[in-house]
């Protein structure tokens, strides 16, 4: 019998990356036939979250552990949902993974989740800054694809509506959060922006080229029609003044060849306060209707989404006052 490895432990498989092997052997005498003793070998190979979740046939019942919790596998969920990464084990494919998380998440974590598994980054505990670069696994498209093709599932409906607000290619986890609050429209408790296109190269214009010495740069944020780029700043990554200068340089560049360039830092997303001034800042350099009706009617829900999403170990306080007052 294989195993198979279900949310949320196959989402962390996919999501971090903690030095663990892409495929493994069992010991020969487990192969056959994964029993408990044959499951706790991969409990403990792959340095999964206990307990691992793990889907059995309907027909088959077994008692969970503290290191084991078995859940009845839908006979509805197609077989090429499932990835092999070992002899006789499986993990749930990306895109599954979000189909069942929908179950679980918030509507606005959900959609982040989706930036999250979209993304051209991994969490790595043993790189400098928790975390390195990767190719995507999945994309917002084979996701959509795949979801057209699933029926009277559990979640398929709130899956189908959240992966139309998620993006390609986020860098960070901070680059998700700012994409999710730009895609999710006004009644979901974001800003209702345009989608943008993420950590994707620009043209720059011969004035540009001579700032950085190449045609191209490649920018966190971009609406590319309405020529606006948003370049996130971590103080982190651009501490040293080397690099100061060289984003300098960037924006400079940028600047010159006809973009807008709306540099964010931490302090510019500090707080609420600064994250509705920042993404109110966006819709006017996108050229968009402010819209201060819906801004007062979806306040509270904005307040709590954003909350949420980027200040979640903070104490939450009540609204006070609102930043934006209808006259």
């Amino acid at each position: 019998m294989d195993a198979r490895i279900v949310y949320p432990s196959a989402l962390e498989y996919w999501l971090k990356d903690e030095g663990v092997p892409y495929r493994f052997r069992l010991p020969e005498r487990e192969e056959a036939l994964l029993g408990r003793k044959g499951l706790t070998t991969i409990v403990n190979a792959l340095n999964f979250s206990l307990p691992v979740h793990i889907a059995v046939p309907q027909s088959i019942c077994r008692m969970s552990t503290n290191n084991i919790q078995y859940h009845r596998l839908s006979e509805k969920i197609p077989e090429h949902c499932f990835i092999p990464i070992a002899d006789h084990v499986l993990v749930s494919s990306p895109a599954m993974c979000f189909l069942q998380a929908a179950n679980e998440l918030s509507f606005h974590e959900l959609v982040k989740l989706a930036c999250d598994l979209c993304a051209i980054y991994v969490l790595d505990k043993h790189e400098e800054f928790g975390q390195r670069r990767r190719d995507q696994i999945v994309t917002v498209k084979e996701i959509s694809d795949f979801l057209s093709k699933i029926k009277n599932i559990r979640g398929i409906n709130k899956a189908q509506a959240a992966i139309r607000y998620a993006s390609d290619c986020s860098n960070s986890p901070v680059e998700s959060q700012l994409a999710t609050l730009a895609g999710m429209p006004f009644h979901y408790g974001a800003y209702g922006l345009l989608l943008p296109e993420m950590n994707r190269e620009v043209s720059l214009s011969p004035a540009g080229k001579d700032y950085l010495g190449r045609d191209t740069c490649c920018c966190d944020m971009v609406w590319e029609k309405q020529k606006v780029v948003l370049e996130y700043d971590s103080d982190l990554a651009h501490s040293t003044l080397r690099q100061i200068k060289k984003d300098k340089n960037r924006v400079a560049a940028l600047s010159v060849s006809g973009y807008r360039v709306i540099s964010v830092t931490s302090e510019k997303i500090a707080d609420f306060r600064a994250v509705e001034s920042l993404f109110m800042g966006i819709r006017e350099a996108l050229g968009m209707r402010s819209y201060p009706d819906r801004m007062e009617k979806y306040f509270e829900k904005r307040w709590e989404v954003v909350h949420d999403l980027m200040f979640k170990d903070r104490p939450k306080q009540p609204p006070i006052t609102r930043l934006f007052q209808l006259a």
